[in-house]
């Protein structure tokens, strides 16, 4: 299993993982809890590619036109993006969560497309990213900052989430993190999303040379976070009740999020549409038109 939080860190537990699986036998409270950190800390974007800073400018143009609020939660703030459609009757709120390492910017070419056809767009940058308060992110923070969003702009009816938001939009809609409630929504859209997040965090535990009484106490948090055990949180399973109809985009050459993920979501039931996208990757998916196309199709469609 391939999954890029790991990626992302990979150059960090290179250096570390020698001192954490030492550390891990000798204290492995006090490790499995600094491995946590580790996992829900993104790097910051200092390295953008000389692609990645012309789409963020040109996207930066696109959000100019948002009525911008920074909505406080009780984990800091989230800066929000608001568009609203010109048509006379809006067809509902479409909220936009990006993923790891990522910001509102990137989700940026479904705002114009989507207001064309008369829905109104939030995007958020999630905490820890983007001009949003903090340095970590996970389920549970990300969650009470979304409650807080619906709770100043009102309820959104549809959800795009691209990656790791695609975790966090299952979590929300299906109320697993305590004492948040399940949030009703008519349509999502997972693109390159994580299934399982247990295999997740067994791959990273590997990865960082966790001794089992570490990685014990890494999952713990999970638990002490959310007030549900780890293997509550299997996309796949939590989308079975309520059927939600969703529509799975994502690329088999994936190499961050393997498509056996997009796989195992499908398998939840008949309310859910699997669409292969070859030859985009994990990040490029995110802004092909392709994408765009699909999910306006998916979202539109009687």
């Amino acid at each position: 299993m391939n999954n890029y939080w790991c990626k992302m860190a990979y150059d960090t537990l290179k250096i570390i993982r020698p001192l954490m699986k030492i550390a891990s036998h000798i204290a492995p409270r006090a490790t499995g809890n600094l491995a946590f950190k580790l996992f829900c800390t993104p790097p910051q974007a200092n390295n953008l590619t000389a692609a990645q800073k012309k789409l963020i400018s040109r996207a930066e143009i696109r959000l100019a036109e948002a009525q911008r609020l920074r909505v406080p939660f009780k984990g800091g703030w989230v800066e929000t993006y608001r568009f609203q459609t010109s048509h006379a009757v809006s067809l509902g709120t479409v909220l936009l969560l990006h993923g790891w390492s990522s910001r509102a910017a990137f989700m940026s070419a479904f705002i114009e497309p989507l207001q064309t056809a008369g829905f109104d767009v939030v995007a958020v940058d999630l905490p820890g990213h983007g001009l949003s308060s903090g340095r970590e992110l996970h389920v549970a923070l990300g969650v009470a900052a979304l409650h807080a969003v619906e709770a100043t702009i009102g309820p959104s009816q549809f959800i795009i989430a691209h990656s790791f938001g695609g975790a966090l939009a299952t979590s929300f809609v299906a109320g697993t993190i305590k004492p948040f409630p399940a949030v009703a929504v008519k349509r999502l859209v997972l693109i390159a999303a994580p299934n399982s997040i247990p295999d997740l965090f067994g791959w990273f535990g590997r990865s960082a040379g966790l001794s089992p009484r570490a990685q014990h106490w890494f999952n713990a948090n999970v638990v002490r976070l959310t007030g549900n055990n780890l293997e509550a949180f299997v996309a796949g399973n939590l989308l079975r009740q309520p059927p939600i109809k969703t529509l799975v985009l994502h690329a088999p050459d994936d190499k961050e999020v393997a498509y056996s993920n997009a796989e195992g979501i499908a398998a939840a039931g008949d309310h859910i549409e699997l669409h292969a996208l070859p030859g985009l990757g994990h990040r490029r998916i995110v802004y092909a038109p392709v994408t765009v196309a699909t999910t306006l199709s998916f979202l539109t469609a009687e």
